[in-house]
């Protein structure tokens, strides 16, 4: 068929065809519109057969499981999240007893891990990696020193944007994929900010497992981890992160957290080194994501619209 033909042939979509229905048709769905009644219908929801079914169905609890268990450093089956933190208490634990005070999510849902984390090997060839790319930023310098300045700087982002492919392809063939929302309480809020963070993993609401980091003989604030299975899936790392504004732990207001794969703190990629390549020692900044999911307003035509205003105004208040 020729070009015309796909575009303007009988049967193809166009500014006149009748993909959604005759006049008649669109007539009576906006008939139906104006006269549906979703109080009303809801109100038959109760009667249908499926939600009768469903109220009463016996779903067995699910088996939980958890990998800390036993460990005198993790959360145990059967605490409450008050209780382990006064069994632990994250402000005067000491580093000489601990490294970490883990909690781990009980449920059995796919929160990553089953593969074999081979750290060792991503450690040595991502080190491979960075050593070859400070090579390679060097001698863009050396042979721009002729060129346009943004010239170098273009060669440079390009370098430093292969580099973070090329570190996130070996964490992926080495499944060192997690990473962690980075919070840093005061010491003054840092027990209602651990204990809040135990609960919500506790009971499914965030990620795999968390940490905070013990009492090491220094005053200030505290870093506690609170980890998701895939540093790629950045919809699971916002939605961990709309818990955490909603448990109270992050706030919108005050100074951003920020996410950092695993596989950064392995290459000890942190804010000092990072910039040596070109990278950020983060990937993701909790206000430029929350930003980004402000829902953008539908532009509808005028037809929908003046439809969509006469339903709404048929639902009671």
């Amino acid at each position: 068929m020729g070009q015309e033909e796909t575009v303007f042939g009988d049967g193809w979509v166009s500014d006149d065809s009748s993909f959604y229905g005759d006049e008649c048709e669109q007539d009576r769905l906006e008939t139906f519109c104006e006269e549906f009644r979703p109080v009303n219908a809801w109100s038959t929801r109760k009667h249908d057969l499926n939600g009768i079914a469903f109220k009463y169905r016996n779903v067995p609890p699910p088996k939980l499981s958890n990998p800390g268990e036993g460990q005198l450093v993790s959360w145990h089956l059967g605490e409450t999240a008050e209780d382990f933190v006064k069994r632990l208490p994250p402000v005067t634990t000491s580093a000489s007893d601990c490294e970490w005070i883990w909690v781990h999510n009980p449920y059995p849902e796919d929160h990553g891990g089953s593969k074999v984390t081979n750290v060792l090997d991503f450690t040595v060839r991502g080190q491979g990696l960075l050593a070859r790319s400070l090579r390679t930023r060097r001698d863009i310098e050396a042979n721009g020193q002729s060129k346009n300045r943004s010239v170098i700087a273009r060669h440079l982002h390009e370098e430093s944007n292969f580099l973070h492919q090329r570190i996130t392809e070996l964490a992926v063939e080495s499944n060192v994929v997690c990473g962690k929302w980075m919070l840093f309480p005061s010491l003054e809020d840092l027990t209602r900010i651990w204990r809040l963070v135990v609960d919500g993993v506790i009971s499914n609401r965030l990620g795999p497992t968390a940490k905070v980091a013990p009492d090491q003989g220094k005053a200030g604030e505290r870093l506690v981890c609170i980890y998701t299975k895939d540093f790629r899936d950045k919809d699971d790392v916002l939605r961990v992160l709309r818990e955490l504004v909603s448990m109270g732990v992050v706030t919108q207001r005050n100074k951003p957290v920020y996410y950092k794969p695993d596989a950064y703190t392995y290459l000890d990629i942190y804010k000092a080194s990072a910039a040596e390549y070109g990278l950020q020692a983060s990937v993701y900044s909790s206000q430029k994501l929350l930003a980004e999911e402000k829902p953008q307003q539908a532009v509808l035509s005028p037809r929908t619209q003046s439809s969509l205003n006469r339903f709404v105004k048929t639902v009671p208040e």
